[in-house]
């Protein structure tokens, strides 16, 4: 769980009606997966735009909705959050809610002509047989 400002940190806030000190327990831009104590997210998609569902993400339990046009009719209890792309501030929220993780990552980056993947795996191999957790990205593995 999340308080509302914390997760709102840097997204672009435009306007906000409501309270923004209301426990969040998940953040959803799907509607069908939207549960009681979430922040609903509308989001503009290419063949259905997430404004359409606001009012069935808030009969759904929604307690905060994020969007880049407010709907005519609001609920009383729900905070309404408008920003200019809720696109952007879904990723600045999630980042917020799940305590800035990319924050916290060493990347190293591998470009060149030749031998991308072979310096790759090598490092993947060091960094893991001296105790740190990798990951490796490539287009063999």
């Amino acid at each position: 769980m999340q308080i509302l400002s914390d997760i709102l940190y840097r997204a672009g806030l435009l306007e906000v009606i409501g309270s923004t000190s209301v426990s969040i327990s998940s953040i959803q831009f799907n509607s069908e997966k939207v549960e009681p104590g979430c922040l609903f997210v509308a989001v503009k998609g290419i063949r259905v735009n997430g404004h359409d569902f606001i009012d069935q993400s808030v009969e759904k339990g929604a307690i905060a909705v994020l969007c880049e046009t407010l709907p005519k009719t609001r609920k009383e209890g729900v905070t309404f959050i408008r920003v200019i792309d809720s696109m952007k501030a879904l990723g600045q929220a999630a980042s917020n809610f799940y305590d800035n993780p990319s924050e916290k990552l060493k990347l190293v980056g591998i470009t060149g002509t030749n031998g991308k993947t072979t310096t790759v795996t090598l490092l993947y191999e060091v960094f893991r047989k001296l105790g740190y957790a990798a990951g490796l990205l490539s287009t063999v593995e």
